[in-house]
């Protein structure tokens, strides 16, 4: 015996609510404050693409991409966030 799917099913599934926070108050994900505060101390790396793209941008030929220094910035953006993020894990 098969049963027919019914859409119906989801609709009424309750809204989840966090047991911290009061009603109706949103939960703020820390990533959002915490990103520009490390963006800002890879500041040399940062230079170093927006230079990159600038060079490239210059290009007539199309060769040429800035992944390595792409790479380079998210990868010291990525290092002060892993150390900045678990300060906020309750």
């Amino acid at each position: 015996m098969s049963y027919s799917y019914s859409p119906q099913f989801f609709l009424h599934f309750p809204k989840y609510h966090a047991p911290h926070l009061k009603p109706g108050e949103e939960h703020k994900d820390p990533l959002d404050e915490i990103k520009p505060k490390c963006l800002s101390s890879c500041q040399d790396w940062l230079t170093e693409y927006n230079n990159c793209v600038t060079r490239i941008s210059m290009r007539t030929d199309g060769k040429g991409d800035c992944k390595g220094q792409f790479e380079e910035l998210t990868m010291c953006q990525d290092h002060c966030i892993a150390h900045e993020i678990f300060h906020h894990v309750k």
